[in-house]
């Protein structure tokens, strides 16, 4: 098991809001909605989400 997430969301190809990142070529841009960030243990107070 890794300690690192892996995040579902809505793939960025809006050139200029890309053009404002500095992106390795090995990585890319997801758009998470924000009713999304509650499952999140960072943003959610360091608990785990229960769905």
């Amino acid at each position: 098991m890794t300690r690192s997430f892996l995040a579902q969301g809505w793939k960025v190809l809006d050139q200029e809001r890309l053009s404002k990142l500095e992106l390795p070529d090995h990585e890319t841009v997801v758009e998470i909605p924000r009713r999304m960030l509650q499952f999140f243990p960072e943003v959610n107070g360091g608990g785990v989400a229960h769905v």
